[in-house]
Formats: C-alpha cells, sequence, structure tokens
C-alpha cells in the first residue's frame, strides 16, 4: 500500500504487504511487511521515536545553551 506522494528511487524492490506512509521517500529495498514513513524513509517505530524527540528539540537547545553557560560561569570562577 502506497500513500501519497511516496517517491521511489529507480527499480527498487517493495516487499508484499509493505505499507509506505505518505510523502515516503524510498531509497533502498523494502522487506516483506514492513511500515514505512518519512523521507529518507525510516521503520516506523525509528520514526515515531525520532519524532518524539524532534518535537522536543527547541527546549532541549534552551537547556543545553543554560548548561553551557552554567558550565562556562563555573569554569571562570
Amino acid at each position: 500500500m502506497l500513500g501519497g506522494q511516496v517517491g521511489i528511487a529507480g527499480h527498487l524492490k517493495i516487499g508484499a504487504n509493505s505499507k509506505l506512509g505518505a510523502q515516503a521517500g524510498i531509497i533502498s529495498e523494502i522487506k516483506e511487511n514492513s511500515a514505512i514513513l518519512g523521507s529518507p524513509a525510516l521503520d516506523i517505530k525509528q520514526y515515531m521515536r525520532s519524532y518524539a524527540i524532534f518535537r522536543k528539540l527547541p527546549d532541549l537547545k534552551t537547556k543545553l545553551d543554560t548548561l553551557e553557560k552554567d558550565l562556562m560561569d563555573l569554569k571562570d570562577a
């Protein structure tokens, strides 16, 4: 099953019963019974874990900046 705007590079083998989510960018062969999302394409479980972290990046950046500043303050003291 292919979602809308799935892109497949070249002549690749797509395994039976695979599900390719909308706008997935397929650059390598897909095994049977796979569920794929994203561009570049990732297994759906890996994609969901990555997306959960991606959503938190602005807060993580703020925390990192604060920690770097605190570390520099300790170094200068």
